[in-house]
């Protein structure tokens, strides 16, 4: 399947594959995770390509590249406040951990 047919693929089942992660295992979301990440990583590229392509960016109009680029800050400035938002949440969790462990540590230092 080429990578574009994936994408279809992707687009058609967003809907179901939402659906499905509702009652995904764990191991599952992972694999999802990851097969995600490597094509919108592949994606990447191809814009990256796109714009590192003096050929392209010469017969790119200026509406289209600004089309492209406006879409660009929206879809990643998106991800970025996701991106701050569930590293606050994981600091958070790992610092509530912390002082549960310390806390623990604490109250059987007083119980011997």
């Amino acid at each position: 399947m080429s990578f574009y047919q994936y994408i279809d693929y992707l687009l058609k089942e967003r809907k179901n594959l939402e659906d499905r992660v509702k009652y995904m295992s764990k191991a599952e979301l992972v694999q999802l995770g990851r097969q995600l990440l490597a094509t919108y990583r592949q994606s990447l590229r191809g814009f990256d390509e796109w714009f590192t392509n003096f050929y392209v960016m010469d017969k790119m109009d200026i509406d289209m590249l600004k089309d492209v680029v406006l879409n660009l800050m929206r879809i990643g400035f998106q991800l970025l406040e996701y991106d701050r938002y569930i590293t606050w949440l994981w600091y958070e969790k790992e610092e509530a951990e912390r002082r549960k462990m310390l806390e623990d540590k604490g109250n059987r230092t007083h119980i011997v």
